[in-house]
């Protein structure tokens, strides 16, 4: 027979399909069971031969909380007949890893327009997702630090707002300016300095609590959000901590040194109810502290003459 007159009859068409794309693919019936699966979806699932797994649904093969919420899609495109296209989900691994995919669902009709099931298209996407994941960290933290960025700082400023005002509660802002900092890279150079800077992002995460944020504005500049504390007092001492913990010989390759920190200290909602305000009065009581020659001050407006 001539090359170009061979044929594949719609069996062998599939056949091929389903045993060559690199996606899973699988047809399921109005009871969410698999109808007929792909080589490629039976091997990642560990099932040599695609029949082991026919008659199975998605509860089965994945649990009940994942499997449930994929047979509430797959039952949404049956009932309406609307496809769900590209839809990306995260299921977790017995190794604690997540394997990310993305999922388009077609409803399948017979001859009288009636909805018997539906066809799946799954891909995975977990080097994209991770090259997302990574792109979205280098967005929100400061890459020396690891700490929280401006960016990351204003939208948990935000969200410490709202939480007060929902709580009826106060919370604080520190604004934490380190002294001596440019003396350590004058005498060591900035390697030194970069050390430093990790080192102190270190130890202020290590003297507040988990539900608190820090994060660094730039340069030798940090700033702490203290969340739901019960009176305005409660940050002085933090504060206070925080100093004897960064005044604490940092060691390096080049040397030893020691640096200290000015700390202002900015009170929701007494010094204002936005976050611009908040930030602003911390570094001003920051100022006066640094003026004062103390280690943190609360922000105090200036008086009127």
């Amino acid at each position: 027979m001539d090359s170009d007159q061979w044929q594949l009859d719609d069996t062998q068409s599939l056949n091929a399909l389903m045993d060559n794309i690199a996606d899973s693919i699988y047809f399921k019936d109005r009871k969410c069971r698999l109808k007929r699966v792909s080589r490629k979806m039976a091997l990642d699932l560990g099932y040599d031969d695609p029949a082991e797994i026919v008659g199975k649904t998605d509860r089965e093969l994945f649990g009940d909380e994942f499997g449930s919420k994929t047979m509430i899609d797959d039952l949404h495109v049956m009932e309406t007949g609307e496809p769900i296209i590209g839809l990306v989900e995260g299921r977790s691994l017995p190794d604690g890893e997540t394997n990310w995919t993305s999922t388009t669902k077609l409803p399948i009709m017979d001859s009288h327009g009636e909805v018997i099931g539906l066809l799946g298209i799954t891909r995975e996407i977990n080097e994209l997702k991770r090259a997302e994941i990574n792109l979205q960290y280098l967005a929100t933290h400061d890459i020396l630090t690891s700490l929280p960025n401006r960016y990351l700082l204003s939208d948990r400023m935000q969200q410490a707002i709202r939480r007060a005002k929902r709580m009826n509660s106060i919370f604080a802002v520190l604004y934490v300016d380190l002294d001596g900092f440019k003396n350590v890279n004058d005498r060591y150079g900035h390697d030194a300095g970069d050390e430093v800077l990790k080192q102190v992002a270190k130890r202020l995460n290590e003297a507040v609590r988990g539900s608190d944020t820090v994060a660094r504005l730039g340069g030798d500049e940090f700033v702490v959000i203290l969340d739901a504390i019960e009176k305005a007092s409660d940050s002085m001492l933090v504060a206070q901590k925080i100093n004897t913990k960064v005044s604490e010989e940092i060691r390096f390759t080049a040397g030893r040194v020691k640096v200290t920190a000015s700390i202002g200290i900015g009170i929701y909602p007494d010094h204002g109810s936005e976050a611009a305000t908040l930030l602003w009065a911390a570094d001003q009581a920051m100022y006066q502290a640094k003026r004062k020659n103390n280690v943190c001050m609360i922000f105090s407006p200036p008086k009127r003459p």
